[in-house]
C-alpha cells in the first residue's frame, strides 16, 4: 500500500477534530439563542400582562377608556353633590360626537333653565345600542352619576334582518368586560368569552392584545377594518368639529358610507337585540332616576331613501312606543338640517353642529327639562 504523505495525515486529523468542535458550537449557539428568546418573550409577555392589569381598559376597550378619562376631567363626571352642576350626558355613536356640541349645549341650558348645567358627549365610534347599553352599565359602576341621558338612536343598528348584528364590526368580545359576556348574550348580542379573560390574558397578553397594540402604537399596521382606538380628538366637552366640504367631497363620503352600511338597507326590519338594548339602558336609567330621552340625529334625504320600506316606515311608531312605555321623550331630528350641512348623509359638518346644536337645545332639552324641574317642584 502506498504511503500516505505525512501533511496529508495531518490535514485528515485536523479536519476530522475541527468538525466536532464546529458542531457542537454551533449546536450551543442556537440553544442560547433560543433560551435567550424563551426569556426575552416571557419578559415581554409579562410586562405587557402586568400594563393589561393596572389599566385592563387602555388595551381592551380604549374608546371606552379614553372618553371616560376625558369625562372624569370634566364637571360632568364629578360625584354628584352639593355645588356640582346639573349633569347632562350625551350617549351615542360617531353620529352624536360630531353632531352635539356638548359645550355650546351645556351653555344654553345653563341661560335657559337659570342654573349650571354641565355637558358632555360621551360618543364613541361604531357605538350601536348594545355598546350604549354596556357603556352607560360601565359609567354607573365606574362612579359617574349623571342627572339627565341623551341616548342616540342609530336607525341602521336597528336591521334584525342582518346577521350576526351589525354592531358586531365595532364590539368584538375583547372589547367586553368580565361579566358583560352573559349580558350580551342575554340581550340577544352573539359574543363569547375572549381569551384574554382566562389564562391566555395573564400569559400570553402580548398575543391576545396584538390587535388593540397595534391599533394604539401603530395604527397603520392595524388589520381591522373600523377603528378601536380613541379616533378623532375630542375637544374637552367630548365634541368632534367636522371641517364644512365640498360637493364632490360630500358625494364621495355619501357612495363610501352607502358601501359600508349595505348589509342594513335590503329587507330593513327595525328591532332584534338592539331594541332589547335600548329598553335594557331606558330601564337602568329609570332604576336609579335618572331622566332619559331618545335622540336620532340629522340623515339626508338620500340616506333616509336607503331604508327599504316598509320597514322605514316603522323607525318612528317603534321609537314613539318605546318612549311612552318609559316615559322619555323621543326626538326625531332627521330633517332638521339641509343637506349641505351633513357630511356623507349622516354625520354633521362643524357648520350643521352648531346649527343642530342651537335647535336641540330650544326645542327640545330645554323644555324637557324645564318640564322635569316643574314636576320635581310640584312633588
Amino acid at each position: 500500500m502506498k504511503a500516505v504523505p505525512p501533511n496529508t495525515r495531518f490535514a485528515f486529523r485536523s479536519c476530522g477534530a475541527a468538525a466536532p468542535t464546529a458542531r457542537g458550537h454551533r449546536e450551543r449557539s442556537s440553544a442560547t439563542a433560543l433560551a435567550i428568546g424563551f426569556v426575552v418573550t416571557v419578559v415581554v409577555q409579562f410586562g405587557i400582562g402586568q400594563a393589561v392589569r393596572s389599566a385592563p381598559e387602555a388595551f381592551s376597550d380604549p374608546l371606552y377608556h379614553d372618553k371616560r378619562e376625558r369625562l372624569r376631567a370634566h364637571s360632568a363626571g364629578a360625584p354628584a353633590g352639593a355645588g356640582r352642576p346639573f349633569a347632562l350626558l350625551f350617549l351615542g355613536s360617531s353620529r352624536t360626537y360630531d353632531a352635539v356640541n356638548a359645550g355650546a349645549a351645556a351653555a344654553a341650558l345653563t341661560h335657559d333653565l337659570g342654573r349650571p348645567v354641565a355637558a358632555f358627549d360621551f360618543a364613541t365610534s361604531g357605538a350601536g345600542p348594545v355598546t350604549l347599553a354596556l357603556h352607560l352599565r360601565r359609567l354607573l359602576a365606574d362612579g359617574v352619576a349623571p342627572d339627565a341621558v341623551v341616548i342616540e338612536v342609530h336607525p341602521a343598528f336597528l336591521a334584525s334582518q342582518v346577521w350576526p348584528p351589525f354592531e358586531t364590526c365595532w364590539l368584538r368580545p375583547i372589547r367586553l368586560r368580565p361579566g358583560e359576556t352573559s349580558l350580551a348574550r342575554d340581550l340577544g348580542f352573539p359574543t363569547d368569552a375572549p381569551g384574554a379573560h382566562g389564562p391566555r390574558g395573564l400569559f400570553l397578553a402580548g398575543y391576545e392584545y396584538r390587535t388593540h397594540l397595534l391599533e394604539r402604537y401603530c395604527p397603520e399596521l392595524s388589520p381591522l377594518p373600523y377603528r378601536l382606538t380613541s379616533g378623532p380628538e375630542t375637544d374637552r366637552h367630548g365634541f368632534v368639529r367636522v371641517p364644512n366640504l365640498l360637493p364632490r367631497q360630500r358625494e364621495r363620503l355619501r357612495a363610501w358610507t352607502r358601501e359600508q352600511y349595505a348589509p342594513c338597507w335590503t329587507g330593513y326590519i327595525p328591532g332584534g337585540c338592539a331594541l332589547a338594548a335600548l329598553r335594557d339602558a331606558l330601564g337602568t336609567c329609570r332604576a336609579i332616576g335618572v331622566r332619559t330621552a331618545l335622540l336620532v340625529t340629522p340623515e339626508s334625504a338620500e340616506f333616509r331613501g336607503w331604508y327599504a320600506e316598509p320597514g322605514r316606515a316603522r323607525i318612528v311608531p317603534l321609537l314613539n312606543e318605546l318612549a311612552r312605555e318609559f316615559e322619555a321623550p323621543f326626538v326625531d331630528a332627521r330633517e332638521w338640517l339641509p343637506d349641505d350641512l351633513i357630511a356623507d348623509g349622516h354625520h354633521l359638518t362643524g357648520t350643521g353642529a352648531d346649527v343642530f346644536t342651537e335647535r336641540l337645545v330650544r326645542d327640545a332639552l330645554a323644555p324637557w327639562l324645564r318640564a322635569q324641574e316643574g314636576a320635581n317642584h310640584e312633588r
